[in-house]
């Protein structure tokens, strides 16, 4: 019993003599006395107020990509309004040459044709005014042609008395009634004429069909060539300098198609008097896949170079959106973590903006493709 008393006695003085030695409870401090307690470290998983956290299966399921920040000296002097239109070779309209009736259809919307290739056979009709006017023309011919042929035969029972200029222009006169007398006996009855395409293309939206009553100049169909398109558009007085020798065009959809390099055809010198503006004619690339057609409203980048030489900052166009009423890149700083940068857009183009000010240095990678989910991330975490 006295041992075990001895026991608990010196656990018990081990005990108060630990209690005195440890420090009481204080802030934690780093280096230099600063206090880190609330700041969110890179690789903590917490994201900051500045920044998104996105683990790299999220980015390959929103498909984020990014671009590099460069200094370029091209950058965008005007923005035209401007229409598609089919270009010299690039649309051919068939019309029907003479009144008849569709009696071969050889075409079908959206077929791919080639010059000179057969459409439809149209068989030609006469109305009863025509008709009459046709079977008068006949009985005349037919009266001169027998006409000509007794003088004709009377001129050679007397050859060997007969003039000889006599009988050289009853000849003459037999043979061009036979003639007349021909041509009229043709037209008297139906023909039949091969509507064929003018240009190598497709074959656009038509309402035709077998047996179909058609009037002359009546258009049949339109063959479109999608490879030769040009583009129209009208340029202002305030944009006339802009238009300099050595400037770049691109054309941009207004439904999101790709930008398309264009060339400059002619710049006119004749002013429209109706808005005082002058036409530019482009031609855009002749590749048979244009994702333009005729008709179709676009816009005009007109590209030059700065006209003192020096290089400005410019990222993509699409990296730059709207983050609560103000323009906003996101910069992928670390694997995971993509940092929101205030910035000041400048001139700009289907392809890339100027930053005029702005966070965003030279080498920063900004998100080109995603921003919209990023943005979305952000408002919501």
């Amino acid at each position: 019993m006295k041992s075990k008393h001895k026991l608990l006695a010196a656990a018990a003085t081990a005990g108060l003599v630990l209690t005195v030695l440890l420090p009481p409870p204080a802030a934690v401090l780093g280096h230099d006395g600063e206090d880190h307690g609330n700041e969110a470290k890179a690789g903590t998983g917490v994201a900051l107020t500045d920044e998104v956290l996105l683990p790299k299966e999220s980015q390959f399921l929103f498909e984020v990509r990014t671009n590099l920040a460069s200094y370029s000296t091209t950058y965008s002097r005007a923005t035209l309004f401007g229409n598609v239109s089919a270009a010299a070779g690039g649309e051919g309209r068939i019309v029907v040459p003479q009144a008849g009736r569709v009696v071969i259809l050889a075409a079908q919307v959206g077929q791919k044709v080639a010059a000179g290739q057969t459409l439809a056979i149209i068989e030609q009709t006469l109305d009863a005014t025509q008709q009459i006017g046709l079977s008068t023309e006949r009985a005349n011919a037919q009266a001169e042609l027998r006409a000509a042929q007794q003088d004709y035969a009377r001129l050679q029972t007397i050859a060997d008395i007969a003039a000889r200029k006599d009988v050289v222009a009853a000849e003459l006169r037999l043979r061009q009634a036979r003639q007349n007398a021909s041509i009229y006996n043709g037209q008297a009855q139906q023909r039949r004429v091969s509507i064929t395409s003018p240009i190598g293309g497709t074959v656009d939206v038509f309402n035709l069909a077998v047996g179909q009553q058609v009037n002359q100049g009546d258009e049949l169909f339109r063959v479109l060539n999608p490879g030769k398109l040009r583009v129209e558009a009208q340029v202002f007085a305030q944009d006339l300098a802009k238009i300099t020798p050595g400037a770049q065009f691109r054309v941009e959809g207004l439904q999101g198609q790709a930008s398309a390099p264009a060339r400059l055809v002619v710049f006119s010198n004749v002013v429209n008097p109706v808005n005082q503006a002058r036409q530019l004619i482009l031609e855009l690339d002749g590749a048979a896949g244009s994702p333009y057609r005729p008709g179709q409203a676009v816009n005009v980048q007109v590209l030059g170079q700065s006209d003192s030489g020096q290089k400005q900052l410019v990222v993509p166009t699409s990296a730059v959106t709207d983050l609560n009423g103000k323009p906003v890149v996101f910069v992928h700083t670390e694997p995971e973590r993509f940092k929101i940068r205030y910035v000041q857009p400048g001139a700009f183009n289907g392809q890339q903006t100027v930053l005029r000010q702005g966070e965003v240095k030279e080498n920063d990678r900004v998100v080109s493709t995603g921003t919209y989910q990023l943005k979305s991330i952000y408002l919501n975490q």
